[in-house]
């Protein structure tokens, strides 16, 4: 019998049990993954516009989208939100808001530990501190974070086995490949239908070259009809795995299955051309399938929401040698991020890395030492950076350099260079 841990009750402003319940549903598609969370918000929001607490959600599922074209729509939600008659609890929540959508992500998890230091058991803020900390870096912090957290729980606990997930994915982003393949297993041994608990278990087997995940039942029960992006990054991490066993046809057969340019989304673009890339650096024409990606390419690359879109397209337009793009690229990046949270990882990982990819030039070997980690994403995702620096450096001392560090992080990087 679990016991519950709603804490939306916190900051929901409706009495009705009707509309609680439909907002427990539309908190469920979101902590789930599943695609029908925006779409059930507004449909609250359209039967009463005096219920406040699905506008605020549907400001942060617009702000998860990293898209700046949805900033606008989330700004006219959140100024839709009347406070005449919320709680402490809903104000704590707006301002987390509006400092997301400010970019201010180090005020916004400040504020989000809060929270979750009243409220260790608030699902909600846990899983928002979770996400917007990989964009700022994953280090021991993180995980220490993690682990304090969990130790306010119990199995007992509604949502327990999605914290084991979280958790489970931080360690594993420390190489601690042991405990985060331990706590994986065991998160999806109490409930099979969280999909980021999959997704751990798909990190730990990245690490070890595992493609048993293919004949576990469970997932292969899953209905992936009902979910929404989560399930291709999924099917990305399947395709590595293959790419990892030199079965470039069958990854390329898996991508072309999961992969549609017909939705434009931050994520889709960063897998799909982190993928060809790796392919290409290996000699696999791709040239078609990356044109495919143009659209995704044009339409992100002068937003500078977030480094680690960035770093993608970098790589992407180097493919192309498109040097008008890296002309103007410095100038516009900085009128961004050097205005908030993001300034440090720009100065620090991500202009050097343009100035390789123009110059060949070496890198810092502190940055190299780094593994990159504040430009955000998992290791997974960043080490493109790696392959892509050794493709593109002439000097032999860094391209040494890179590749020892990349063997001594990674396990399986011997397929790879």
């Amino acid at each position: 019998m679990f016991l519950s841990n709603n804490y939306f009750h916190y900051w929901v402003d409706s009495k009705k049990d009707e509309e609680i319940e439909k907002f427990q549903e539309c908190i469920d598609s979101y902590i789930y993954f599943k695609k029908d969370s925006l779409l059930i918000t507004n449909q609250l929001i359209r039967e009463n516009r005096n219920f406040q607490a699905p506008k605020l959600l549907k400001t942060f599922l617009l702000l998860f989208s990293r898209d700046i074209n949805k900033l606008t729509l989330a700004k006219d939600t959140i100024k839709s939100i009347s406070v005449d008659n919320i709680n402490n609890h809903f104000h704590k929540y707006l301002e987390i808001a509006k400092l997301w959508i400010n970019n201010d992500l180090k005020n916004l998890l400040n504020k989000l530990e809060l929270i979750i230091k009243e409220n260790p058991k608030d699902i909600f803020a846990i899983r928002l501190f979770h996400f917007n900390n990989i964009f700022l870096g994953i280090d021991g912090k993180f995980l220490d974070k993690h682990e304090e957290i969990l130790s306010k729980w119990s199995e007992n606990d509604q949502h327990y086995n999605l914290l084991l997930g979280m958790t489970s994915y931080a360690y594993e982003e420390n190489n601690l490949i042991d405990k985060a393949k331990f706590l994986a297993v065991n998160s999806l041994k109490q409930s099979s239908n969280d999909l980021w608990s999959w997704h751990a278990l798909l990190h730990v087997h990245d690490n070890e070259n595992n493609d048993s995940i293919n004949k576990n039942n469970n997932f292969n029960k899953i209905n992936w009809s009902i979910y929404g992006p989560i399930k291709r990054h999924i099917w990305w991490h399947q395709s590595l795995i293959l790419f990892y066993n030199q079965e470039y046809e069958k990854s390329l057969k898996l991508f072309d299955e999961y992969f549609s340019s017909s939705q434009i989304f931050y994520l889709d673009f960063c897998n799909a051309c982190s993928f060809l890339l790796r392919l290409n650096y290996k000699g696999v024409d791709v040239r078609d399938r990356m044109d495919k990606l143009k659209d995704y390419a044009e339409y992100f690359k002068n937003q500078h929401i977030l480094p680690f879109i960035d770093f993608h397209l970098i790589f992407y337009y180097s493919y192309y040698d498109d040097q008008g793009y890296f002309e103007q690229l410095e100038k516009k990046m900085e009128d961004n991020y050097l205005k908030n949270s993001f300034k440090e990882n720009y100065i620090n990982f991500l202009k050097p890395i343009i100035k390789n990819m123009k110059t060949h030039e070496l890198l810092n070997e502190n940055i190299i030492k780094s593994k990159f980690k504040y430009l955000g994403g998992s290791f997974a995702q960043r080490e493109l950076i790696f392959l892509s620096l050794i493709q593109n450096t002439k000097y032999e001392k860094n391209k040494s350099n890179l590749i020892s560090e990349y063997n001594n992080y990674k396990s399986v990087s011997k397929l790879y260079v």
